[in-house]
């Protein structure tokens, strides 16, 4: 059977471990339900490019951030604003190493016409010096693109681990979850290869921000 021959919600005997997985994870998200697993770093790429284009097949935008080398909030911000930000630029890239240098190409008309209902520039200039601040503004974001434009998004987390490891590692959760819960077309999938002790701790212990904000899903081969 085709992987991608429809599925009526019931394991199919004769899908592989691996299928089997891609449509549990396919499912739940489209529940609206976040997610995370521990997967090998061979095997991110293949899995989020099959999970995400069913998602969109579905109507829904989805958004892949890469956490491998993010080690503080401000590239964080960076790093989630330009994920968002293509969802209404599409193929146009804005590769901005600095958030300046971002601002500056978001405020090409171009650019801009695509972006200004949704983001205020003006304002993201004023509060550029606070980290966390733009933080708040940017998670945001991505509920105002899917109110807009009444769409749901899936944000596909690679190595979310790495939160935790940054400085005040356990605020910047504490605030992420605040922000998280109170979405409405956001749908989150955690995922990680480097420690998959330190990605279950951070949803299984009952004294982490995030526990039992996502359901873990195995692959069971």
């Amino acid at each position: 059977m085709d992987e991608d021959s429809q599925f009526d919600g019931t394991r199919i005997s004769s899908l592989s471990p691996r299928d089997n997985f891609i449509r549990e994870l396919e499912q739940r998200l489209l529940d609206g339900c976040s997610v995370t697993f521990t997967i090998s770093h061979d095997e991110q790429p293949d899995t989020a490019q099959r999970v995400l284009r069913r998602l969109r097949e579905h109507g829904w935008y989805t958004a892949y951030v890469d956490l491998q080398t993010v080690s503080s909030v401000e590239r964080l911000v960076l790093t989630v604003v330009q994920a968002y930000i293509q969802l209404r630029t599409g193929d146009m890239e804005l590769p901005a190493s600095s958030l300046d240098a971002f601002l500056g190409d978001l405020s090409r008309v171009e650019v801009h016409d695509k972006i200004e209902d949704i983001l205020d520039l003006d304002h993201l200039t004023r509060i550029k010096e606070s980290a966390f601040e733009l933080l708040d503004e940017v998670i945001d974001l991505g509920q105002r693109i899917g109110e807009t434009d009444h769409r749901r998004l899936v944000v596909w987390f690679d190595e979310w681990q790495e939160i935790a490891r940054m400085k005040d590692g356990d605020l910047l959760l504490k605030r992420l979850r605040g922000m998280f819960q109170l979405q409405t077309h956001v749908t989150y999938a955690f995922t990680g290869s480097r420690d998959p002790d330190l990605l279950k701790t951070l949803f299984a212990d009952r004294h982490q921000p995030l526990y039992r904000f996502a359901v873990r899903v195995d692959l069971n081969e």
